[in-house]
């Protein structure tokens, strides 16, 4: 029989019925959880499994068996020949409820990466990474949908909706304390219950508010992804986030969060998606925009221009500048739940990360001195103006001053910084505060490998990963 162009939850049941399983052998069969089979048979023809289901799919139909197949072929060919059985009948409606239009697609693949991200462990998510065209594209495609009049939502159910959003701040203030990380399944969990809710349609205000919760618990959930380390799932939840501002009218939100997209391809050492990401957010703001979200992009634009060293450091500069003079102008109603923490100490730490990079990448050049001292001033003013709640950003603002005495020229100091920074560590649970913590060592031990705070520095964090992340032994080697 010929291929499925595309499975949708339709011929998936009818696979399963032509396979004469049960839906946990059938799941057991694909590797899902049984609670996304029961989705697609329920949703059957409005929804499409993601790309590896389909994936999945062909190959569980390739080898089937013989009279398995031929049932498979019969029972297809009697669902087209219903032609008067409208997708509608087949849909499985909730009475009083309107149903789910093809333009909400996306919702039920939020739904369907979350369960398998909830249900198993890391390595069952076989994703790749995503980078140019993949990346890009989307991006440009919320801001192409950017309105001209920013929506307000209206005030229709909002009672359950304010309940949510004080959910999220709890969520929030778990990340700031540096342990998000051992609560992202319940971040999940709330991101799931809402997004399942969105399978249906509510009145325009109340769907708007829904999508808005659903973007920022995405947003969190792919922050807390990535600082769990596991960086390709959290694009997804990122990209997931930005459908849901789009359908909420959220431009400021949506902006913050390709900017969160930008950083991560910015770790990720894709430093021209990372611009090319930072330069769409900032085309498509309005000129009165949120001026904090602004400063923010404009700080990750400085961070990725450092980058390219002396080949940039005009841009490099002027975007540090435009990122504080951003940030002098915005007004306290400005700060919203979902970006609390770009405070002062958050425009000074990007502005000293900007300098670092540029004195690292060309330590040789004429203007070294002053970018250093550019570096440490804001370096010292982030540390100054820190909340100590925020124990996953002052191990970073550490490690920022460490950097900044590396080029300095002064390894011992900056070995000391260092171990500060290990020893708040222990108070947090982050992969990217170890990736950080590593590649610095790195650093430090190739320029200075005999300096005994050097030294100390690098033995007591073999101690530290071998204990909390033993798979990562071998960067230190």
């Amino acid at each position: 029989m010929p291929p499925i162009a595309r499975w949708t939850g339709f011929e998936a049941k009818l696979f399963r019925s032509a396979l004469r399983l049960t839906v946990d052998d059938f799941a057991a069969l694909l590797g899902v959880h049984p609670r996304t089979i029961n989705k697609w048979e329920k949703r059957q023809a409005e929804i499409t499994p993601l790309p590896e289901m389909q994936a999945a799919l062909d190959t569980a139909l390739q080898k089937a068996a013989g009279d398995a197949r031929e049932r498979f072929v019969q029972l297809t060919q009697c669902a087209s020949a219903a032609t008067e059985a409208s997708s509608a009948d087949r849909a499985q409606l909730v009475p009083g409820i309107e149903p789910m239009g093809p333009e909400l697609a996306a919702v039920g693949n939020i739904v369907e990466f979350i369960g398998s991200d909830m249900a198993t462990r890391r390595e069952f998510l076989e994703l790749s990474l995503l980078a140019g065209a993949a990346l890009i594209v989307p991006v440009r495609q919320w801001s192409a949908c950017a309105p001209v009049v920013p929506i307000k939502p209206g005030k229709v159910g909002w009672d359950e909706i304010h309940g949510l959003e004080r959910a999220v701040e709890l969520f929030r203030r778990w990340d700031e304390s540096g342990q998000g990380g051992l609560h992202r399944k319940a971040v999940l969990g709330q991101l799931n219950a809402v997004v399942e809710t969105l399978q249906h349609r509510y009145p325009d205000a109340e769907q708007r508010g829904l999508f808005q919760v659903a973007g920022e618990l995405a947003q969190l959930a792919g922050f807390m992804t990535w600082d769990a380390g596991l960086p390709v799932a959290a694009q997804r939840y990122f990209l997931y986030a930005l459908s849901a501002c789009k359908r909420a009218g959220a431009l400021d939100l949506g902006a913050k969060i390709v900017g969160d997209m930008a950083q991560l391809s910015k770790a990720l050492g894709k430093y021209e998606d990372s611009l090319a990401m930072v330069r769409t957010a900032l085309a498509t703001l309005p000129r009165n925009a949120n001026p904090l979200v602004r400063s923010e992009l404009h700080g990750h634009e400085a961070c990725t221009y450092a980058r390219f060293g002396r080949d940039e450091v005009t841009n490099t500069r002027r975007a540090v500048e435009a990122s504080l003079e951003a940030f002098d102008r915005a007004t306290p109603d400005a700060q919203q739940t979902w970006n609390q923490y770009m405070d002062r100490a958050e425009v000074e730490s990007l502005a000293s990360a900007a300098y670092t990079q540029l004195v690292l990448e060309d330590p040789t050049s004429g203007q070294a001195t002053t970018y250093t001292r550019h570096a440490e001033d804001h370096a010292l003013n982030a540390a100054a103006n820190r909340q100590q709640h925020r124990l996953r950003s002052r191990l970073f603002d550490d490690l920022r001053l460490s950097k900044v005495r590396l080029a300095q020229q002064e390894p011992d100091e900056s070995g000391k910084l260092a171990q500060r920074a290990l020893a708040r560590a222990a108070e947090t649970s982050s992969s990217n505060a170890i990736n950080r913590l590593v590649a610095h060592s790195q650093s430090l031990t190739a320029r200075y490998g005999d300096v005994v705070a050097v030294v100390d520095f690098r033995a007591n964090l073999a101690d530290y990963v071998h204990k909390v992340a033993p798979g990562r032994e071998n960067d230190l080697a």
